[in-house]
């Protein structure tokens, strides 16, 4: 009995050892543990856009919203307190003249209607002080943009802010010169109740510079800025586009091709001097151009480069690249009479871009010129007219390291026009041109290609009990 309760004892010992052994092998070969990777941000459709057409009175706007959307959705057309009118269908142009001092158009796209929903005004004048093409992209509510153009002492500059949002904002005008930042007796910080809009003359807050960068960042709220430029001697009038954030690397798209002065205009925003090297994009390649390769740039300041020569009158883009932050534009000019418009550093249209408002036919042209600074770009773009069925999209193929210039066909009547990436192309910029041949020299605007307002960044929502927690 003693015997066989020993061996039993024994059998347990060893099966309790070879358990312990395996879970040792186990134990030693088991994989590594994976931090669990913190969920990102959502990329989901926007549900609700608005824009703001800054003085739309005696222009003529578009707004469009590119087809494809699915389900239920509006987009409201209001000045003041009057609702110009309420669209629902995507893929169809909405392009009238809006009466002489109505205040800024807000356009308020929800559902189907807001994703891509663009919107532009046009002003032509034949004579005067307003001579020429005056377009802008109307804009959305942000907390900063950059205005890079002529300054008071070459131009009568008039800011448009306008606070679309239901609660106030609190915003700040800074202005960098040629000498560097500008501190003027009136102040630059202004306040803006929901709804209410202002215009402030840049020559009160600043009046001498020549050249200039203006930074609209909202201390509080958010706001849309655009400024107006009209030319002293009548030497034309056109709107600054909003030029890209500051960064190392600039892209400046859409400079036309043709005679007249090129002048670009670089703002460093930091408190070091900086050295910007610029580099061209034409329909030939990519060059440094000759004599002009560098361009120096003081801390806080604006420093100007003729390239009038350098482009030698060929549809380009610039490529600009500094050790520092740097904020770019350009002035275009079609002659000593002309008119002039305005082109600014952009980003590309990785999500597709949308021009609302463009005309062809009877003196009038409009045309896109895109650059692929890095690799082949590739593209498909769609014409919608206001009248009749939208034209069928054709690709358009642009070599690396090039600009290629695309002529719009000809329309009766207005157009809106939608591009869209193709799989597999590099980044492009572009720009959209529209001139118009007038008694006296061409009249000239630009818009340079913004990104389709497609999608929104949502962040991750996580569980926890902070929320509730005094």
């Amino acid at each position: 009995m003693k015997s066989l309760i020993e061996n039993r004892f024994g059998l347990l010992a060893l099966v309790l050892v070879a358990l312990l052994a395996l879970y040792g092998v186990a134990f030693a070969g088991r994989p590594d543990a994976v931090a669990a990777r913190p969920p990102g941000p959502q990329k989901v459709p926007v549900a609700e856009v608005t824009t703001v057409c800054p003085a739309p009175g005696g222009t003529d706007v578009a707004v469009i919203t590119p087809p494809g959307g699915q389900g239920q959705g509006t987009a409201t057309l209001v000045t003041g307190d009057k609702t110009l009118a309420t669209l629902d269908t995507p893929g169809r142009l909405w392009h009238e003249g809006v009466p002489a001092g109505s205040p800024p158009l807000v356009t308020t796209a929800v559902g189907s209607m807001a994703a891509g929903v663009e919107a532009a005004q046009t002003r032509r004048e034949t004579s005067g002080g307003q001579r020429g093409l005056a377009g802008v992209r109307c804009t959305e509510p942000v907390a900063s943009t950059w205005l890079v153009g002529p300054g008071p002492a070459a131009a009568d500059v008039t800011l448009y802010l306008t606070n679309a949002d239901l609660a106030p904002a609190i915003t700040e005008i800074l202005v960098y010169s040629g000498e560097g930042p500008v501190v003027g007796d009136a102040g630059g910080v202004f306040t803006l109740k929901p709804g209410e809009s202002r215009t402030v003359k840049v020559a009160d807050l600043a009046p001498s510079p020549l050249v200039m960068a203006l930074h609209v960042r909202t201390i509080s709220g958010r706001v849309t800025a655009a400024a107006r430029a009209i030319m002293n001697g009548g030497r034309g009038v056109d709107w600054l586009p909003a030029a890209a954030p500051p960064a190392t690397r600039v892209v400046v798209p859409g400079i036309p091709g043709g005679g007249g002065e090129r002048r670009l205009l670089v703002a460093s925003v930091d408190e070091a001097d900086t050295l910007v090297e610029v580099r061209a994009l034409t329909p030939d390649g990519t060059y440094a151009l000759k004599g002009r390769e560098l361009v120096e740039v003081p801390a806080g300041s604006v420093a100007a480069l003729d390239l009038s020569a350098g482009v030698g009158g060929r549809p380009a883009a610039l490529v600009l690249t500094s050790d520092t932050p740097i904020v770019a534009g350009l002035v275009a000019r079609t002659g000593a009479k002309g008119d002039v418009a305005f082109t600014a550093g952009a980003v590309p249209i990785d999500l597709g871009s949308v021009v609302a408002g463009n005309r062809t036919g009877d003196k009038k042209g409009a045309r896109l010129l895109l650059t692929a600074p890095d690799a082949i770009g590739r593209v498909s773009v769609q014409v919608l007219p206001r009248e009749g069925e939208p034209r069928e999209p054709f690709q358009v193929d642009i070599s690396a390291g090039r600009t290629k210039q695309v002529k719009l066909p000809k329309v009766d009547g207005p157009f809106a026009v939608v591009l869209l990436p193709l799989p597999g192309s590099g980044p492009v910029y572009g720009g959209r041109v529209m001139d118009e041949r007038l008694k006296g020299g061409p009249a000239l605007t630009i818009q340079p290609l913004a990104p389709a307002r497609m999608w929104a960044l949502v962040p991750p929502v996580t569980e926890s009990a902070a929320v509730v927690l005094p």
